[in-house]
């Protein structure tokens, strides 16, 4: 158990060995011997899943004790158990209360006992003085298993001899296997023609655009249309004229009139006039 201190010494005698009820009962005993009025309300005696934390009520002159008993060999009984075994007892309005355990006790649940004043602590030690020496428990007897008994060897089979014996056939087959069987064999003869036909045609479909040649596609020639006349059509009984070239005739040149001398003065006063007026409308540079 994960937190919980080992015992400083472990015990290994008769009450050591024995269950929880057992434990219980031997309590019960004891109690009752003692003069105390006894009910088993534990586990070990009602037969109940739960014992809701006591195991023993003992009564006498109207005072009511509790008794729960922790059967822990290995280890301490801490201090949880003396508080939860007041509470009960406060529950129960009880007189006091009792926790036994047959192995040992921690200082902290030592302290709390002696703290609160109504619990008292059984441990081992007090245990095994108040039952006295419990007689032992005979060993169990362990029934020493029988030897084995030798078995004989598995018998080898026997090897068997099967002869196939060859079945003999009909030297003769009657009429009617023989009649099915040629009607058998014209039925694939006749599939077989038709296969071959089937595959004849398709074979000369499919090998038809190979074997025929292809012609080249002419196309229709279309007759050109003659340019429509302009004009009165021609008379074709009048006599027909030579082409002649037509006469293109010259004008006459003109001669070339030579000035005068009173023109060319004319001239050369307009073009020193006109100098003039350049030479006065144009700034220096």
């Amino acid at each position: 158990m994960a937190g919980l201190k080992s015992v400083r010494n472990r015990r290994n005698d008769a009450l050591s060995r024995i269950g929880w009820d057992r434990l219980e009962h031997l309590l019960a005993n004891h109690y009752r011997r003692a003069g105390y009025q006894v009910e088993h309300v534990g586990t070990g005696g009602s037969g109940r899943r739960f014992d809701g934390g006591i195991d023993l009520k003992l009564r006498k002159d109207g005072a009511c004790v509790l008794v729960q008993s922790k059967h822990w060999n290995a280890y301490q009984v801490t201090h949880n158990a003396v508080h939860e075994l007041l509470g009960v007892m406060v529950n129960e309005r009880a007189n006091g209360a009792i926790l036994v355990t047959s192995g040992e006790f921690t200082r902290a649940a030592i302290e709390a006992a002696t703290r609160h004043g109504h619990v008292q602590l059984v441990d081992g030690d007090a245990l095994r003085a108040m039952l006295g020496p419990l007689p032992e428990l005979e060993p169990p007897v362990v029934s020493q298993p029988e030897p084995p008994v030798p078995r004989a060897a598995p018998a080898l089979p026997v090897p068997t001899l099967r002869v196939s014996v060859p079945s003999r056939r009909p030297t003769h087959r009657p009429k009617s296997s023989v009649k099915s069987d040629l009607i058998v064999i014209v039925w694939r003869l006749l599939g077989a023609v038709l296969l071959f036909w089937c595959l004849n045609l398709a074979f000369k479909h499919a090998l038809k655009p190979l074997l025929t040649p292809r012609l080249p596609m002419v196309q229709e020639a279309t007759p050109a249309r003659l340019p429509e006349p302009v004009g009165p059509p021609p008379n074709l009984m009048a006599t027909p004229t030579p082409p002649y070239p037509p006469v293109v005739v010259s004008e006459p040149e003109q001669a070339f009139a030579v000035p005068t001398e009173a023109e060319i003065r004319a001239s050369q006063r307009g073009a020193d006039e006109a100098i003039k007026v350049i030479e006065a409308t144009t700034p220096e540079m």
